[in-house]
């Protein structure tokens, strides 16, 4: 059963226990406010019978005519009996009421009681003996509440039926977000959007929380895709290399001259090259920076230590002009940037120098490599995963990256500096 189908029914169960449970208290309250009424009525008769017993001293009972024609006129059938130490001396109304009308009270008592479907009222003076009582049929009242209870049980059922059609509509004007969400979850491989969900009430915000999570695992899911058909397109050409190599060693084709291992060699590097791009490139995609304090000037000057030597070899002078640069950031990932930006210059550029610097500029810190080749900008700007590991780490840390092409080649990455504590 659905969620919508159990709130119709608890709706209607509880608009039904509550709708049987007022009108059994309505009926309850309704025949107590006519007892009160009927003990009323009777209590007055019953006060100026008993003034008239009262004021005849010793002549016989001599009850006004106006009490007795009320009595005897009266069409609910009301009857009357006086005592007289306990011996009935006067009767007046109904003849077919029981005699007496309430015998229990005769003997001793006062006030308002039913017996055998008659409302009895008794008063009594004990100086005087006298014991009057008043009472009042109750078929006329059962008779006219006798319906009740089958309307009221028609009643019930119809709010109840109305209760659960208006909770099963509602429900279900609440739940449409969640439905069309979950039509759009149903239909996650496809290339449809996330719906658009609207509302302030909780299945909406639960609705709109659980798209922006859908949007979220979607991008997450195509960024996967992006990031596997781009690992393999740029492993495919280092790993056949490899592969063709040690197959000719293999098969004797070729002998493992200090060449081939070379080459081997080289090839191995690169592979190591683009794992680390890849991973850095994943990493930073993610979102998965580890975020600590960290000085450009110092991670400038661990590169210009570790790329003198090639630089040297290829006969180029390397400089460093940096400055203090704090930022906060992930070491790991900016080395690896700052590593592919040195790694570019150092193809591009047959001679010349190669600058490495660092500072801060109107608050915001950066690490640049510049160098006097023909100009890597017109070359390989937006192409290649070295400078897409390097974007990807500058956007992951809130800064950007930049080429310039001024005699050579300006790539400088940069991110907001650090505050001083």
């Amino acid at each position: 059963m659905s969620l919508r189908a159990k709130l119709a029914w608890v709706a209607a169960g509880l608009t039904l226990l509550a709708t049987g449970l007022g009108l059994t208290l309505t009926y309850v309250g309704l025949l107590n406010l006519r007892m009160s009424s009927l003990d009323e009525e009777n209590r007055l008769l019953a006060n100026l019978i008993m003034e008239a017993v009262l004021a005849r001293e010793d002549q016989p009972v001599r009850i006004p005519a106006g009490i007795s024609s009320f009595l005897t006129g009266e069409r609910v059938g009301s009857a009357t009996h006086v005592y007289v130490d306990h011996q009935l001396i006067w009767t007046g109304g109904a003849i077919n009421s029981p005699r007496p009308l309430d015998a229990e009270r005769v003997l001793s008592g006062v006030g308002g009681h039913t017996v055998r479907e008659w409302r009895v009222y008794t008063v009594r003076d004990e100086d005087a003996a006298v014991v009057v009582q008043v009472g009042r049929p109750l078929q006329g009242l059962r008779d006219v509440l006798v319906p009740y209870p089958e309307l009221a049980v028609g009643v019930a059922l119809l709010v109840a039926l109305l209760s659960g059609g208006l909770a099963w509509w509602v429900v279900g004007l609440a739940l449409r977000p969640l439905r069309r969400l979950t039509a759009a979850t149903e239909r996650f491989d496809t290339a449809e959007d996330v719906p658009d969900i609207r509302g302030r009430d909780e299945p909406a915000r639960l609705a709109q929380a659980f798209s922006r999570l859908l949007t979220l695992l979607r991008a997450q899911r195509e960024r996967e895709q992006r990031f596997l058909r781009y690992a393999a397109h740029e492993l495919r050409t280092p790993l056949s290399a490899l592969r063709a190599g040690l197959e000719a060693v293999q098969a004797g084709r070729m002998a493992l001259s200090p060449e081939m291992v070379g080459r081997l060699y080289r090839e191995a590097t690169r592979l190591e090259t683009l794992a680390q791009n890849l991973l850095a490139l994943s990493s930073a995609e993610a979102g998965d920076a580890v975020l600590e304090r960290v000085d450009l000037e110092r991670l400038a000057a661990d590169a210009y230590d570790r790329y003198l030597p090639l630089a040297l070899e290829k006969g180029l002078v390397l400089e460093l002009d940096t400055e203090p640069a704090p930022v906060s950031g992930d070491a790991r990932l900016l080395d690896q940037a700052l590593a592919n930006l040195m790694s570019n210059a150092l193809r591009a550029t047959g001679s010349g120098r190669i600058t490495l610097r660092s500072g801060v500029v109107d608050g915001t810190a950066f690490v640049e490599v510049a160098d006097t080749g023909p100009g890597l900008a017109h070359k390989v700007e937006g192409k290649g995963l070295g400078l897409r590991v390097v974007r990807a780490v500058a956007k992951a840390h809130g800064g950007g990256f930049d080429l310039g092409d001024a005699n050579g080649t300006r790539a400088r990455l940069w991110i907001p500096a650090q505050r001083p504590t």
